[in-house]
């Protein structure tokens, strides 16, 4: 199979992932809520034991530690994308870097859902867990995940249909990573503020 042939596809994904970012986009422009800032989360009743108004030390070690992983996911993934997409073009064999670098790619998605998934009950504790676009994206993340250990359907399979189906994945993931990242309304920062 050849990069043209793949072309085809990975554009409708693209486009379909584009006009599903818009119409979220949308939506949450047409259905406004309220920022989730600690003093939006101050007005709504917090455990006696946490000052609502004031972000813990363990939340914000939680969300520094979330964006750090972040960017070395990011790395990870890109790498992983050239050099699927390299092998898919010179129909090299399926080496065992490709497969440590699928390894790193699923395994970094999941270590960095872990520390979201602690930074959100962490948030939830401190300020509420009533903000929608919170529960969206791990909704999202947690399918980007699962997608992510995909690979390993494929491991039988010829080094073609092995980079093929890695690239793939990795670009559907990084799809539902970056639609994910879009329903929060902080975005892409480079570190949280």
């Amino acid at each position: 199979m050849s990069i043209r042939s793949l072309t085809r596809p990975l554009l409708i994904a693209l486009a379909a992932a584009a006009l599903l970012l818009a119409g979220l986009a949308a939506a949450q422009e047409a259905a406004p809520e309220p920022q989730a800032t600690p003093e939006a989360a101050s007005e709504t009743p917090a455990p006696a034991e946490a000052d609502a108004s004031q972000p813990t030390a363990l939340f914000i070690g939680a969300r520094h530690l979330h964006s750090l992983v972040r960017w070395v996911v990011v790395l990870i993934t890109l790498a992983a994308i050239a050099k699927l997409a390299l092998g898919l073009a010179r129909k090299a064999p399926y080496d065992a870097l490709t497969g440590r670098l699928m390894l790193a790619f699923s395994a970094g998605i999941s270590v960095q859902w872990l520390v979201g998934l602690a930074t959100l009950i962490i948030y939830g504790v401190t300020f509420g867990f009533g903000f929608r676009h919170l529960w969206e994206h791990a909704a999202v993340m947690t399918v980007a995940v699962a997608i992510s250990h995909l690979h390993n359907r494929w491991k039988g399979a010829d080094a073609a249909v092995r980079y093929r189906s890695g690239l793939i994945t990795v670009v559907i993931a990084l799809a539902l990573v970056v639609i994910g990242v879009a329903l929060l309304p902080q975005g892409w920062r480079l570190a949280p503020t």
